[in-house]
């Protein structure tokens, strides 16, 4: 009896060499890239093993070969895989970075081809350009590397001139300056740098005229145009037929795999209610592209009296031809290569009568994408796709078997059932990832799938068919543009009303916690393995063990003592700081300016810290003056945490935004109130605030600009203070130096007005900081900002009284700690 035999290797050969290959470059990449001598020595173990237990095989009926043959597959694929990922991170000796950090800091001519398809929003466009040529000096420097290039006009030009269209496969010449990639600037926000590096992209460029890139050649490559054609096509399409911009946009997602257009609002709720899978092109999207025409090319070719064997070969083939040009036209995302080759290695078992494992299809998937692109192992896009076709496969039919037959008898029964147990599957199966990456999974999904899958299916299936149509028969064409318009705006409906009501439910994950993952995995082993009592007991016990290390763990290790934490959110040029007291109340000092291309610094920089902590409530914003770069973000943050009361200056101004903040407030009833120099604001036991401005009678003592009205606390707790002076000109602190004199010095000071030449006089740099204690002086700029700020004689001021200088421009985010004595740094960087 052989009730464990599906668990044996030889049942899913195509996961071993898989693993193996995932775990060299695990390997090589944990431990600091291995020398590549030692990757293909692996390589070169393993053939010779595997040809001696093939031999050894035949030599004796009975034998220890099969064990030694996996051995030496593992030892294959550890060296193919530590091998590829040392070849594709190795520069080449015309390696684009280096070259860029011995060029001037100025706009250089760069000559290079785009290689994937342009990203097209209202404000700008984005794609990749491959680098070949530099002009530097009079001479042109040859170079090898990726460029991310974004053309966008500058917000302060008046008209500005539209940009030339950009396609797959043309030749530039561009203007601009290269940068190595920002990398990530706040605790919780997004490693730009580090996303673009694993898909082999070194640097930025900005491109804000027209007149700085000109197109020098098109493409003559057949498929390369084959596949641009195809595009502007679809979007042609999409602008004729659909008639919401949020339907074109979406459909644009679904079609194209180009979410630029998405609002990060939409985005957001989609990724609340484990939705995020509809919106990104994935295995459901080629599901309804390539095997819903697979199935209907059979009655067709059936129709012209070909043979069996060539009906099915040509509908295969065609099929597959459609899946690797709809691969093409979505950006080849991990997700779609993967369901592109589970679906031709499907349709070939069926043309050659070969019975296919979903498990052996997604190893060889896994192994084609990781061999293109070793470091797509380390994408979250990657890991989900694999993790939740595992779980589908392996967890789902042990949910079927424990639902009552009576439940599927019916197509709608058996089709809402099926619908419910596969959500449930691959929730399970991406917790894990979620939980490490984002520290969310939601649950939610499980009921707004069941009508979130039929509106996508339905809208993509419109969609296609107005693309195919349109250009023929026009009404035709409107009629399908109309029902993808209706079904995607039911989507987008199910997704708002989720997120409104639903986006509770879930479990979240403040820090990434190795033995709670540990627990899920192996739970979601037992589940997997539930029939086979041996391997489900063990995959049980594994769990509950780490679950209880982790306990156990976490009650030997020592206390914290409270602490009260600042930090300075890097959001560009304007000012955002977030106070946390030792009794977990937060307030936040400023948010951060609204971009002139539209939203706000809030929400890529405060509001994403906040959801990974699972902070939900902010018991006080204190804006400290009206000004774009402290009023900008508010809105966003009203409209995402629940806030209990606003402090400002009592400065009004004639701007839309202000404006808006009014009726934010007013609508969702949050208290607010002006402060003067003397209130005390409310922190908690252990905390103290003083308001020190603006006075009382600011004309008295000269303080009339807005910035020098600006409000100024003084966060005391134990013998360590904080002075937030918000954007003070030098009347301002003269009036404060002559009022608190040496009581000002303090352990944490943010520079006045972003390090201005208008601020930080020498009287008052000298009573601020102190001087038997390092004084911690941040300012928050922007990078290249177009004031010139921070000044270096303000920097150079702040040194000379011994105070330690932070920026926020050039660390990205600022996180200071007190335990009421010392104050030191937290190095926040995951």
């Amino acid at each position: 009896m052989r009730s464990s035999s599906a668990l044996h290797w030889s049942a899913y050969p195509a996961l071993v060499p898989a693993g193996a290959f995932a775990g060299g470059i695990l390997l090589d990449a944990l431990a600091g890239r291995w020398p590549p001598f030692f990757w293909r020595g692996c390589v070169g173990l393993g053939v010779l093993l595997f040809a001696l237990m093939h031999w050894w095989g035949k030599q004796r009926m009975v034998t220890l070969a099969p064990l030694g043959r996996v051995v030496a597959i593992v030892l294959l694929g550890l060296g193919a895989g530590g091998t590829s990922y040392t070849i594709y991170t190795t520069s080449s000796p015309r390696a684009l970075g280096p070259v860029v950090e011995k060029m001037p800091d100025r706009a250089l001519p760069i000559f290079g081809t785009v290689v994937d398809a342009p990203e097209r929003s209202e404000l700008s466009t984005r794609f990749t350009l491959v680098v070949d040529e530099i002009a530097w000096a009079d001479s042109l420097i040859k170079a090898d590397g990726r460029v991310r290039v974004t053309l966008r006009p500058s917000p302060w030009e008046a008209s500005p001139k539209p940009f030339p269209r950009i396609y797959e496969g043309d030749r530039l010449r561009l203007t601009s300056i290269i940068r190595p990639a920002p990398g990530q600037r706040n605790p919780g926000g997004f490693d730009y740098g580090e996303y673009l590096a694993r898909r082999g992209v070194c640097c930025t460029a900005y491109v804000d005229r027209p007149s700085r890139i000109r197109r020098l050649d098109r493409s003559s490559a057949l498929l390369t145009n084959v596949v641009v054609r195809t595009r502007q096509h679809i979007r042609r399409q999409i602008r004729r037929y659909v008639p919401s911009a949020d339907g074109r946009a979406v459909l644009q997602a679904l079609l194209l795999g180009d979410r630029s257009r998405v609002t990060d609002e939409q985005r957001q709720q989609f990724a609340e209610t484990g939705l995020m899978h509809l919106l990104a092109v994935s295995g459901l999207h080629v599901f309804l592209v390539g095997m819903v025409l697979y199935i209907l090319l059979q009655p067709l070719l059936m129709r012209l009296r070909l043979r069996w064997q060539t009906v099915e070969i040509g509908r295969a083939g065609l099929t597959v031809v459609v899946l690797c040009l709809y691969m093409l036209l979505t950006g080849m995302r991990p997700s779609v290569v993967r369901a592109v080759v589970m679906s031709t290695l499907f349709i070939g078992g069926v043309v050659f009568q070969r019975s296919t494992h979903p498990l052996n299809t997604l190893g060889v998937a896994a192994l084609v994408l990781l061999a293109v692109r070793p470091p797509a192992l380390f994408d979250a896009g990657f890991q989900l796709s694999m993790a939740a076709v595992a779980a589908i496969v392996t967890i789902d039919p042990r949910f079927k078997e424990w639902i009552p037959s009576e439940w599927t008898q019916t197509a709608a029964g058996d089709w809402l059932i099926s619908t419910i147990t596969v959500s449930a599957a691959a929730t399970i199966g991406t917790a894990p990832v979620l939980l490490y990456h984002f520290g969310w999974v939601s649950v939610a999904g499980l009921l707004l799938n069941v009508a979130g899958i039929p509106c996508t299916g339905l809208a993509l299936s419109a969609a296609v068919m107005m693309t195919v149509v349109g250009e023929l028969w026009s009404l035709a064409g409107a009629a399908f543009g109309s029902t993808a318009d209706l079904f995607v705006r039911g989507l987008l409906l199910i997704s708002h009303s989720g997120a409104t009501w639903l986006s509770w439910g879930g479990l979240r994950m403040v820090n990434p916690n190795p033995w709670v993952l540990g627990a899920l995995v192996c739970g979601s082993g037992a589940l997997a393995q539930w029939p086979r009592p041996r391997y489900r007991w063990r995959c049980t016990v594994c769990a509950l063990l780490i679950a209880t290390a982790g306990v156990w763990v976490g009650l030997f290790e020592p206390e914290a003592d409270p602490t009260l934490d600042v930090l300075f959110f890097d959001v560009g040029q304007g000012d955002a700081a977030l106070i946390t007291t030792p009794e977990e109340r937060r307030i936040l000092v400023d948010t951060g300016p609204r971009s002139p291309y539209g939203g706000s610094a809030a929400a890529s920089s405060i509001l994403p810290f906040l959801r990974r902590r699972g902070i939900h409530r902010l018991d006080l914003v204190v804006v400290t003056h009206p000004d774009e770069d402290h009023l900008g973000g508010l809105p966003a943050i009203l409209q995402e945490v629940d806030v209990g009361k606003v402090i400002h200056s009592g400065q009004k101004t004639d701007t839309d935004l202000f404006r808006e903040t009014r009726r934010m407030l007013s609508r969702l009833d949050v208290p607010s109130s002006s402060v003067q120099r003397g209130d005390m604001l409310s922190a908690g036991p252990s905390v103290g605030i003083e308001v020190l401005g603006p006075p009382v009678h600011p004309e008295r003592w000269g303080v009339e600009s807005e910035n020098s009205r600006s409000v100024v606390l003084r966060v005391g707790f134990g013998r360590t203070d904080v002075l937030l002076p918000g954007d003070i000109e030098a009347a301002a602190e003269q009036a404060l130096v002559r009022m608190y004199e040496r009581s000002l010095g303090s352990r944490v000071v943010k520079l006045p007005h972003h390090g201005s030449e208008t601020s930080s006089t020498s009287a008052f740099v000298h009573a601020c900081v102190d001087s038997s204690r390092k004084t911690h002086a941040v300012v928050s700029v922007g990078r290249e900002n177009r004031f010139g700020m921070p000044s270096r004689d303000v920097l150079a001021r702040w040194r000379r009284e011994g105070a330690e200088i932070h920026s926020t421009a050039r660390s990205g985010a600022v996180w200071l700690r007190s335990d009421g004595v010392q104050v030191w740094t937290v190095p926040w960087r995951e």
